[in-house]
């Protein structure tokens, strides 16, 4: 054991854990004094962790253990390894630092059982299956360990009021129709065909090119005529038709009287078709009709407000009717040519409340660990967590709920009976994420990062607001002066432009698209000497159209009908009322004023998530490449979403989503683009420090996520956040400047 300081043989002592076979003190491992750990802040997810680069080489008991471990357990077995130090004053034990086995590393030389060790066994296995896309329903974890069932609740869902466009043109291949009635009694005789107009913008589920000539009778239509069929429910629908002309020919004149017409029809009793009404766009007979004859007739606009009730259906008739009196084979014919039209129905629509299935981001975030992990509840958030799961309070983000397209229409698991023939499976797909799309949705929306931390013997997930990361109080104060100071620009810091909002989000098949907020929207910054962008676009989606399309198709009445919404996955910002129901936050709860530029702001949801109000969440991020310039503006580049929204967050002025902002209202730079590396030394009461915790506001928090308070080399105090530190040798040091 040449390797092992006698000077330190007594002060040093190392442990091995394993969750069932338990502890064991061991002999130190050969190669314990160069473990070359190293701290590092995550790149994407802004917690730090510690790494370590060597092997280690066990002898003895502590070799035994950990072949004994691997022979039962394998290679996914965790064994912990502790290293404890003598307190240099008062002889108590304390931990340096903790770490885990890789057994995927294990080996013998000469009789020395070799291996490696990481910073921790929860991190590692939530890396290697983070972008793993599982059904969160699922009962088992991904190596088939017992799940509890997931928790679910109902949100009341109000309804989203969408204004709806469709539009009909003239069919450029179908410009003419021909009919004619002829009676051999002298009785009076009724025909309808179709006035042909081709389907071009198609909001609504019912709208439909009119076939050129399809034909009914005075009081029956066929499908072929409609160009709105059937009304799913009553709606109000207002139809206008600002151009329409046509050539009427008349042949066969042998009538008393006769009435040429285009009519507006209303049919009802659902596919029968019935004659119900019949508004006249216009209309000639008798001399009229020979005042028309092979003559290019404009009509003039024409508007009608109808209510339609459900069954019901619309069609643009060519009518003919004539008194075949005074002989047999009376005749009236008309053939019609060149016609053209421009029509469209407009409609405030509104659908009936409905509930749907949820879960909470809370529950969402433990389940993606627990799956990819093994480990049940090793997920902890004060900003997601709630009163009712054990924490004090209720974070700001707790009532953020996550659906998909499917319970959104009521879709659900067919339980499987226990006895008799199973039952068909519906069309119903459980709600598939991953947690890697969990942590991009919510670090666009929420500006959220995550870390990793060791409770006692455990280890979970910590999800935070990122500012939690970058705490503004000094949790590490260095004695020295240091030395060898290293000064360089952050230039990852500076963003030429930012892109915030959503990967799907206001490109839909329905109408409308465009008063959709909640898209993709890019700005740019004064900043034009590095071509960096800020992105933070989320793979949730947050577009109430979408979501209200989606619960307008709901399973009681399309069963057997796919939706391009299904397999989305929806956040929605929540809030309970008085009873305890869950709903969607409305503007009254977090707005000051109306939101404007929308329809049917009242109903509006997710203005929270919207793109520009993402930004102001991020705005310290961005502001910290903007010091020098806060009298200039991030300006509104392009967006795929409505950009006319204008919404004021209390204690904000009202901006519009294409607005420019000025630097000086983002929330201030937490630290400056600039890097500062150095040495220290890392002695005893240094590390302590970098290990330990320090309560704030009542709130413990790990020392490395605050502020290194260090003296540079003016001999002044300087301040920095850790982004990485070698404590070995001469400690190498790597810090973010503070701005103070």
């Amino acid at each position: 054991m040449g390797a092992i300081n006698p000077n330190f043989k007594d002060r040093v002592k190392y442990e091995i854990f394993h969750a069932i076979e338990g502890t064991m003190i061991i002999e130190e491992p050969i190669g314990w004094q160069n473990d070359e750990k190293e701290y590092s802040r995550n790149k994407d997810y802004h917690g730090v962790v510690a790494k370590f680069s060597n092997t280690l080489q066990f002898i003895g008991n502590g070799s035994d253990f950990i072949l004994f471990i691997d022979s039962i357990y394998g290679i996914n077995a965790e064994i912990k390894l502790t290293k404890y130090e003598k307190h240099p004053l008062t002889d108590q034990w304390t931990t340096v630092y903790n770490g885990y086995l890789d057994l995927s590393t294990l080996g013998t030389d000469d009789g020395k059982l070799s291996i490696k060790f990481n910073s921790g066994g929860l991190e590692q296995a939530l890396k290697a299956r983070e972008s793993t896309d599982v059904e969160i329903d699922r009962i088992t974890t991904i190596d088939g360990l017992p799940l509890p069932e997931l928790s679910t609740q109902t949100v009341l869902l109000e309804g989203r009021r969408i204004f709806l466009k469709s539009e009909w043109d003239s069919d450029p291949v179908s410009t003419w129709t021909m009919l004619g009635v002829r009676s051999d009694a002298g009785n009076t005789r009724r025909l309808s065909s179709s006035y042909p107009l081709k389907n071009v913008t198609k909001s609504h589920e019912q709208a439909h090119s009119i076939i050129q000539g399809a034909e009914g009778n005075e009081n029956i239509g066929t499908a072929g005529m409609m160009f709105f069929a059937l009304a799913d429910r009553t709606r109000v629908l207002d139809i206008s038709i600002s151009e329409m002309s046509f050539k009427p020919l008349f042949t066969n004149n042998d009538w008393q009287w006769a009435v040429f017409s285009i009519c507006l029809t209303v049919y009802k009793d659902g596919p029968d078709f019935n004659v119900k009404n019949r508004y006249y766009i216009f209309n000639a007979n008798d001399g009229q009709i020979f005042g028309i004859h092979n003559t290019v007739v404009n009509v003039q606009p024409f508007r009608q407000i109808i209510t339609l009730l459900e069954g019901e259906s619309l069609g643009v008739d060519v009518f003919i009717q004539a008194d075949l009196a005074g002989g047999s084979n009376r005749r009236f014919y008309v053939t019609v040519t060149d016609m053209k039209g421009k029509m469209k129905i407009e409609e405030d629509s509104f659908f009936e409340q409905s509930t749907a299935k949820f879960v909470l981001a809370h529950e969402l975030a433990d389940r993606l660990v627990a799956i990819n992990t093994n480990k049940t509840g090793a997920m902890y958030s004060e900003f997601l967590g709630r009163t009712d799961i054990g924490y004090a309070e209720d974070g700001p983000g707790a009532l953020t709920g996550n659906t998909h397209g499917f319970w959104v229409r009521g879709f659900d698991k067919i339980p499987i009976p226990s006895e008799g023939p199973p039952k068909i499976e519906n069309l119903f797909k459980p709600l598939t994420t991953s947690f890697k799309d969990f942590m991009a949705s919510y670090s666009s929306v929420w500006n959220m990062g995550m870390g990793i931390e060791t409770i006692g013997r455990k280890e979970r997930v910590r999800l935070e607001p990122l500012s939690y990361f970058y705490n503004f109080n000094v949790t590490i104060k260095l004695p020295n002066q240091v030395e060898k100071v290293k000064r360089l620009r952050a230039s990852e810091y500076y963003y030429s432009s930012l892109e915030f909002g959503y990967e799907q989000g206001g490109d839909y098949q329905e109408a409308m698209g465009l008063d959709e907020y909640n898209a993709r929207t890019s700005f740019t910054t004064i900043i034009n000497r590095v071509d960096n962008t800020y992105s933070q676009v989320s793979k949730y989606r947050a577009d109430s159209y979408g979501k209200e399309f989606a619960r307008r198709k709901p399973k009681l009445l399309f069963s057997t009908e796919d939706t391009s919404y299904d397999d989305s996955v929806f956040m929605m910002d929540l809030k309970k009322d008085e009873q305890g129901i869950f709903k969607e936050r409305k503007w009254q709860d977090d707005f000051n004023i109306a939101p404007k530029g929308i329809f049917s702001p009242e109903t509006a949801t997710n203005l929270r998530f919207s793109p520009l109000n993402m930004l102001f969440r991020h705005g310290w991020v961005v502001a910290a490449g903007l010091i020098k310039y806060p009298t200039d503006y991030i300006r509104y580049g392009s967006s795929v979403a409505n950009s006319s929204l204008k919404t004021r967050l209390s204690g904000r002025n009202e901006y519009a989503e294409n607005g420019n902002i000025i630097n000086s209202e983002l929330d201030k730079a937490r630290f400056k683009p600039e890097w500062v590396e150095f040495e220290h030394v890392c002695d005893f009461d240094v590390m302590r420090q970098v290990e330990g915790t320090s309560k704030i506001l009542g709130k413990e928090i790990r020392n490395f996520y605050g502020l290194v308070e260090f003296i540079n080399e003016e001999n002044e105090k300087e301040k920095g956040f850790l982004f990485n530190l070698k404590p070995n040798g001469r400690g190498q040091w790597k810090l973010l400047t503070a701005n103070r």
